[in-house]
């Protein structure tokens, strides 16, 4: 089997559907090393450690990647030699003849507009009922994004299955000085953008802070996303402004390393399709505070905390039982990697593959 692969989330800081291809790939070829992927893309393709010397890269021209997948793609993909395309940001090249299997990894362009810049509901939206009605078999990473996916596009339902992400536990780098200088700490990684309702975990720190002053700080990891202008002004001009700290992106070794270290992990978003990084967290055993909305209690389970993500109070108080009781700490580092341990991207690869052996048959 020769699939070409819409790579554009390969970047040079990969975020979720990144990681999701490396994971996937990796462990596909492990299972099927004669299959083969041609990488796609109109930019530059950053081809992940794991993956050097076992895919393909071929060349595009630097379009917009709307414009690119629905005229240059499909033509580079027959080039190619390949048997389907893989639609991994959830959309297909309409007009190509080759199967197309798609990953829905959820719908909030389409659900939420108010959450993406004008560009990313232009690249999804008119273009995800035409995926639906062209794709042989579609991927949601989420029973979740499932139901959402069909109540939005009830054809959809046939040819939809759910394949969850897997997680891959990685050890933490071994460098000094340790995390935030040895010092306790909350920690959220991610691209900070409005659904992962950042804004609100910093008011419920605030409001632990101004009652217990020597509670963790809050650190935040990750770059700036879109439609988070005014953020850094609002942090700047906290009463605690001291206690919050950012440190960038960070590569493999080092999340691990400052998941292992956090005292507690903070993703109180407000619309998951999957979440990978509280189940990172977890599988470092470290208690995690999540919360009720959309995939999270899928993913979660019983391992973590699920407050209400609209409310502050309820945010602040998962955050200090999950600081400070001791039997849930306890539960969550002996639970929390079990769980994790049931999400595999060796399970995801050979659900994924034979949904491409259904879609070619």
């Amino acid at each position: 089997m020769r699939l070409a692969v819409d790579a554009r989330p390969f970047e040079e800081r990969p975020t979720g559907v990144g990681r999701y291809l490396e994971g996937l790939l990796s462990a596909w070829l492990d299972q099927t090393p004669s299959d083969s992927f041609i990488l796609l893309s109109p930019r530059k393709v950053h081809v992940p450690a794991r993956l050097a010397g076992r895919v393909e890269a071929a060349a595009s021209p630097a379009l917009p990647g709307t414009v690119w997948l629905q005229t240059t793609a499909a033509r580079a993909a027959r080039r190619a030699g390949a048997d389907a395309f893989f639609g991994s940001l959830g959309i297909l090249p309409l007009l190509s003849s080759l199967p197309g299997v798609a990953t829905v990894h959820d719908l909030t362009p389409l659900l939420f507009p108010e959450w993406h810049s004008r560009k990313n509901r232009l690249g999804f939206n008119p273009f995800i009922g035409a995926t639906v009605r062209r794709a042989r078999r579609i991927v949601a990473v989420s029973d979740a994004t499932r139901r959402d996916l069909v109540a939005a596009f009830p054809d959809a339902a046939p040819k939809t299955v759910v394949v969850h992400n897997g997680v891959e536990p990685e050890a933490p780098a071994v460098l000094d000085p340790a995390p935030h200088g040895g010092r306790p700490y909350v920690l959220y990684v991610g691209t900070l953008e409005p659904r992962k309702n950042v804004a609100r975990l910093v008011a419920a720190m605030e409001s632990i802070w101004d009652r217990r002053p020597d509670f963790p700080d809050l650190v935040l990891a990750g770059g700036d996303g879109w439609g988070m202008e005014g953020f850094r002004e609002r942090v700047a001009r906290s009463r605690h402004a001291a206690r919050v700290a950012r440190v960038g992106y960070l590569g493999p070794g080092e999340r691990a390393r400052w998941l292992a270290s956090a005292r507690v992990f903070a993703y109180p978003s407000l619309y998951e399709g999957f979440g990978l990084p509280p189940l990172e967290a977890m599988a470092q055993g470290t208690p995690v505070v999540g919360s009720s909305a959309s995939a999270l209690p899928e993913v979660m389970g019983d391992a973590g905390l699920l407050p209400d993500p609209a409310s502050v109070p309820d945010i602040a108080a998962a955050l200090e039982r999950a600081h400070d009781d001791a039997d849930f700490r306890r539960r969550a580092a002996a639970e929390g990697p079990r769980r994790a341990q049931s999400f595999t991207w060796a399970a995801a690869a050979t659900r994924t593959r034979t949904l491409f052996e259904e879609a070619l048959s």
